[in-house]
């Protein structure tokens, strides 16, 4: 069966259901508010296409047939997801639980155009029978719904139809957002957030809002450049070409300095949407997680807990995502 065949409201509901749990049909249907038999056959379709199992029978406490629990089949679909970094090159594949099960990275040149994209990724992200897409995460400012790029810091990457040319030269349906939404992305794959902002710092900054528990891309999938908001009237010159974003300042400063400038713009951030969660994430805070999580303001700061693949596993999951 075409696994994109299996994207209408109820399977969705079915599958999300499953994933928080293993549920029996009887349950699926009282959650659902869908009669048992139409529940039975959402199930056969499922099982059929190889993204739900049976893992036994378990009584509920009442009389009769103990009911069979259903759960989701980690190789029925595997999703790929690509960080394009300033550097490198990282590619995750997810299986259909979200889980990694490879996440290989190369080196991109200096200077590097999107054919030297596409030709590393080519060998990473095969197209195959149970492969649904490939999800990229890159700098903006970019367009969402046409994947279209022109990422700071990337010179000769203006207007650049990332998303078309990928989708033509790996035969894979392929959705680009920036590297940020990704990241919030994965975090509310694992937890419960609601208003909160993933901030990234590695060879850029920024950051991906959830604002009422949904990813917030802004009008014009601008929302989230917070690296080029003004910090220092007079401070150094940014990759933007302006003077003084916090990206820039943060760059020009090291050790607690540095951690202290970061602060002072989520500091803002907090007192301008009201967020109650800051997850921190990027190399910089990988390398000293301690120093920044100390600088920050008195909300709810954590650390990523995916590490260096936070970025590509939240570009799979904009792909995976569309089967729950």
């Amino acid at each position: 069966m075409d696994l994109t065949s299996l994207r209408s409201h109820n399977d969705r509901a079915v599958l999300r259901l499953v994933r928080s749990g293993a549920l029996s049909r009887a349950s699926l249907a009282a959650e659902t508010g869908l009669t048992p038999q139409a529940i039975s056959k959402i199930v056969a379709r499922l099982m059929a296409a190889g993204l739900l199992e049976e893992t036994g029978a378990v009584r509920d406490g009442g009389r009769g047939k103990p009911r069979m629990s259903l759960r989701l089949v980690p190789g029925g679909a595997y999703a790929y997801g690509a960080y394009v970094d300033r550097d490198e090159l990282r590619v995750v594949r997810l299986d259909l639980t979200g889980e990694v099960v490879s996440s290989p990275v190369v080196p991109l040149p200096p200077m590097f155009t999107p054919g030297d994209v596409l030709d590393a990724l080519a060998p990473l992200a095969e197209a195959g029978e149970e492969v649904l897409g490939l999800g990229i995460g890159i700098a903006g400012p970019l367009e969402h719904r046409d994947g279209v790029v022109s990422p700071n810091g990337l010179p000769g990457w203006s207007s650049v139809p990332l998303k078309a040319l990928a989708e033509e030269r790996l035969g894979l349906p392929v959705v680009v957002d920036k590297d940020t939404n990704a990241a919030v992305l994965a975090e509310a794959w694992r937890r419960p957030l609601r208003d909160a902002a993933l901030v990234f710092v590695g060879t850029g900054l920024g950051v991906g809002l959830l604002l009422g528990g949904e990813v917030h891309r802004g009008a014009r999938s601008g929302a989230g450049e917070f690296g080029h908001t003004t910090i220092q009237l007079d401070g150094p010159l940014c990759v933007c070409g302006r003077r003084g974003c916090v990206e820039a300042v943060h760059a020009a400063s090291t050790g607690v300095e540095a951690a202290r400038v970061l602060a002072a713009a989520v500091t803002n951030l907090v007192q301008l949407l009201d967020l109650d969660q800051i997850v921190l994430s990027g190399r910089k805070v990988l390398e000293s997680p301690e120093l920044y999580l100390r600088a920050m303001p008195d909300v709810d700061v954590s650390v990523t807990s995916y590490g260096p693949d936070l970025v590509p596993v939240g570009a799979g999951l904009l792909v995976l995502g569309e089967l729950f």
